[in-house]
């Protein structure tokens, strides 16, 4: 079976989303599935100047910002004469509220060829990321809000990690965020001290929350009494405006010498930063949101590293796992005091933690769900 994995965005080395594609695809291709990818560009300010699959350009765009922005979600002929020209069966399209006239006139020719089209969307519901957005990303709302009520017509499932049955009137399959487990190493963990290392590994966005956990810190690090050391390592994006605040909290409140920041990390220094850590920090305001239900590619690369986690929202696959701990889903500051006993009481078996990972967890398994729906005979 011949298949095209459609994204729009670019990949990058050290990307958590890129790392997710790349698994996403080997996860189809080891399953059987001769798949093809199809992906964007970007120049050195981020700027998409091209659409490649695979190798191969296809498409390149305006040097003009506006109208490189325009030409990418507006583009779709020569993704569709690929598809027909190679016999493509099936298409996987990871949705980023990217829906205009245009992406639905193409979904509408795959379906007269009785092309088989998945959307993955990745966050449901979305329409409240926009809301402190500027007008023009408001307006692309809009269009995608009247474009996206065609998809029960042309789309056969939408993959998604909530527990709805049917979005914008499509059957839904429901899957996890999945792992690739080659390329996740386990802890190797030699501690010779009583002190606590938190690690928090994420693009720095409002919902990640880590505000909350500074101001835990705080609250903390007041009391004389609370004398046991704690140490928070931030690893991602180190310069957008959301770490910048985060930055700004830490000197607000003297926390220099217990909160750090590395930037973006991968490979071995990636590797050692984990090895160095009692426990991974996960998302801690989905709820601002509006998000109950998550299934965070954080959490589950935390268990696929070996290493309990603590986050906010509900990950029915974790809830009754005892490597993590759950923190509320409201604005209060995390309580240092209950996460340094969650850590003391237990003992963590990071083989047993990565084992539920290999186990429940992998891409493969969840495309052979989504295969066997789809196709019974798979």
């Amino acid at each position: 079976m011949k298949a095209l994995f459609l994204i729009g965005e670019s990949l990058t080395d050290f990307g958590g989303i890129s790392k997710k594609i790349i698994a996403q695809v080997n996860a189809l291709k080891n399953l059987g599935l001769h798949v093809a990818l199809s992906y964007l560009k970007a120049d050195q300010k981020n700027k998409f100047v091209a659409r490649y699959i695979d190798e191969e350009k296809i498409n390149e765009f305006s040097s003009n910002p506006i109208l490189s922005q325009i030409q990418w979600r507006t583009r779709y002929k020569n993704v569709y004469d690929y598809i027909v020209e190679n016999g493509i069966e099936i298409v996987f399209i990871r949705y980023i509220h990217f829906a205009n006239p245009f992406f639905t006139s193409f979904l509408k020719k795959l379906n007269k060829k009785n092309i088989k089209v998945l959307l993955e969307i990745p966050t449901y519901p979305y329409d409240q990321e926009y809301q402190e957005l500027k007008f023009t990303s408001k307006l692309v709302l809009h269009v995608e809000k009247l474009s996206r009520r065609r998809f029960k017509k042309y789309v056969a499932r939408i993959l998604t990690l909530t527990p709805y049955k049917t979005i914008f009137g499509v059957p839904t399959i429901e899957i996890s965020n999945g792992i690739d487990p080659s390329s996740i190493k386990m802890v190797e963990k030699d501690k010779s001290n009583d002190n606590i290392n938190l690690i928090g590994v994420a693009s720095m966005a409002h919902w990640h929350g880590y505000d909350r956990l500074i101001e835990g810190f705080s609250d903390y690090y007041s009391k004389p009494t609370n004398n046991r050391k704690i140490f928070f390592y931030i690893v991602g994006d180190n310069d957008n405006s959301e770490s910048l605040r985060y930055k700004e909290l830490v000197k607000k409140y003297h926390l220099e010498e217990y909160i750090f920041f590395y930037g973006r990390k991968s490979g071995e220094e990636l590797d050692n930063l984990f090895n160095m850590s009692d426990i991974g920090v996960g998302c801690l305001a989905c709820h601002r949101k509006g998000i109950e239900f998550s299934k965070s590619l954080k959490n589950r690369e935390y268990c696929s590293r070996g290493i309990p986690f603590f986050y906010s929202e509900t990950d029915l696959e974790f809830e009754e796992s005892n490597f993590i701990f759950k923190v509320p889903p409201d604005e209060s500051p995390i309580d240092i005091q209950q996460l340094i006993q969650f850590i003391s009481n237990n003992h963590f078996d990071s083989t047993q933690i990565r084992k539920y990972a290999l186990e429940n967890l992998s891409w493969g398994k969840q495309y052979e769900k989504v295969l066997k729906e789809l196709f019974p005979d798979f």
